[in-house]
C-alpha cells in the first residue's frame, strides 16, 4: 500500500450551541452544527472536515448528511491515493448529484492533507500568504430597538462591517430599520443588507431609492429575489445604485457563468457549502474575476474546521473582496486555535504569525 493511500474514513456528528438564536427570513438556527470527517493516510496523517446542512439552502439535514457521507463518500474514497489528485476530486464531485455540503465536508478535510504533505498552510496551498481576514458580523432578525442594541456592542468589540438581515417584518419597516441602525452607529460602520429572497423587484427598487437618497453606507444588497428569478435580479443590477450580490443564484461555476451573462449581479456570494468545497469555490472566483465580479466568502452556521479553510480562502485569492465568516463569533464557546483564533473582528487562521 502506498503512503499516501486512505486508509481509514470516520463520520460524527458535533455541535456547539450559539450565544443567541440566529433568524433570517428563512429559517431560525440555535446552534453550530456539522458532521466531522477524518480521512487517515496509511502514512499516519489525518485530514479533517467538516460538512454543514442548511434545509432551505441546499436541502440536508444532520442525519441525511451523515448517512451519505457514510455510506456514499467513504466508500468512494477508501484506498484511494491522495496523489492522484484531480482524480480523486473529480471522484468526489461526481460519486452524487447535489449534497454539496457532504463534497465541501471531504474536499476540506483532502485538502488538509495535502497541505500537510507540502508541509505549508492551507493559505500559502492555495496561493497566498497567511494573513488574518477581516470580517462582518451579521445581525439576525429581532425587535428593532434588540438590534440596535446589537449593533451598539458590536462596535464596541470592534467591528467595522455589519449585515443586516431582512424579510420578515413589514416592509416599510425594515426600510426604516436600516437607516435607525446607521444612525446609531454612525457613517464609518459599513452596511451589508441581506434580503433571503424575500421581495419583489419593484419593493427592492423602491427601498434603494430610498436608502441611496438617504446617503447610507451600504456596500451591497444581497439576494433580493428569488434565487431562480435571473431576471428579477437581472432588472435590480441594471437599475441600482447600489451593488446587488447573487448568492442562492450561485452554487456551481455554471451557474456564475449564468448571472454573469445575464448581467444579474454586481458581486458573487461563494459558500463552501454551495459550492460543494474549495476546488468549485476557486472555479467560481476565477469566472468573476475574469469578468470583473468581485466576490464575498460567505458561510451557514458552521464549525471552525470549515471557517478556517474558508478564511484561508479569503486570504490567498485578491478578488475575494468581503468575508462574511462570522459563524465562529456567534458560537457560545471559542473555537479551537489548531484551527483560528478570534481577534477584534479578525479571523486569524492556523499558520498566521501573531507578532
Amino acid at each position: 500500500m502506498h503512503k499516501t493511500t486512505i486508509e481509514q474514513i470516520t463520520c460524527d456528528q458535533i455541535t456547539s450551541p450559539l450565544k443567541r438564536p440566529f433568524i433570517t427570513a428563512m429559517h431560525q438556527v440555535n446552534e453550530n452544527r456539522a458532521i466531522r470527517v477524518r480521512i487517515a493516510l496509511a502514512n499516519g496523517l489525518v485530514g479533517v472536515g467538516t460538512a454543514t446542512p442548511n434545509e432551505k439552502v441546499t436541502g440536508e439535514t444532520l442525519t441525511t448528511l451523515k448517512q451519505v457521507m457514510t455510506d456514499i463518500f467513504t466508500p468512494a474514497l477508501l484506498h484511494q491515493d491522495v496523489a492522484d489528485w484531480e482524480n480523486l476530486l473529480t471522484r468526489v464531485r461526481t460519486v452524487i448529484v447535489n449534497n454539496t455540503p457532504a463534497k465541501a465536508g471531504f474536499e476540506i478535510a483532502l485538502y488538509d492533507l495535502r497541505r500537510q504533505l507540502f508541509g505549508v498552510s492551507l493559505t500559502e496551498l492555495l496561493g497566498g500568504r497567511p494573513q488574518p481576514v477581516q470580517t462582518d458580523y451579521t445581525i439576525s432578525i429581532r425587535p428593532i430597538p434588540d438590534m440596535i442594541a446589537e449593533a451598539r456592542e458590536l462596535i464596541k468589540q470592534g467591528f467595522t462591517a455589519l449585515k443586516l438581515k431582512l424579510g420578515t417584518r413589514p416592509f416599510k419597516e425594515d426600510i426604516q430599520m436600516v437607516a435607525r441602525i446607521s444612525a446609531t452607529v454612525g457613517p464609518d460602520i459599513r452596511l451589508r443588507l441581506d434580503i433571503n429572497q424575500a421581495w419583489t423587484v419593484k419593493q427592492t427598487l423602491q427601498a434603494i431609492q430610498v436608502w441611496y437618497a438617504a446617503g447610507l453606507p451600504i456596500d451591497f444588497i444581497e439576494q433580493p429575489v428569488d434565487r431562480l428569478s435571473i431576471a428579477g435580479m437581472q432588472a435590480i443590477t441594471a437599475q441600482s445604485l447600489i451593488p446587488i450580490m447573487a448568492d442562492e443564484s450561485v452554487f456551481s461555476a455554471h451557474d456564475a457563468l449564468q448571472v454573469i451573462h445575464h448581467q444579474a449581479c454586481d458581486i458573487v456570494n461563494i459558500k463552501l457549502m454551495k459550492s460543494g468545497g474549495l476546488s468549485e469555490a476557486e472555479k467560481i472566483n476565477t469566472i468573476c474575476e475574469t469578468a470583473g465580479i468581485p466576490c464575498m466568502l460567505g458561510c451557514m452556521s458552521e464549525s471552525e474546521i470549515s471557517i478556517a479553510a474558508a478564511a484561508a480562502f479569503v486570504a490567498a485569492h485578491r478578488n475575494v473582496h468581503f468575508a462574511d465568516l462570522d459563524s465562529v463569533f456567534m458560537g457560545a464557546q471559542l473555537p479551537d486555535p489548531h484551527y483560528l483564533t478570534l481577534h477584534q473582528d479578525q479571523l486569524w487562521p492556523a499558520g498566521v504569525r501573531h507578532d
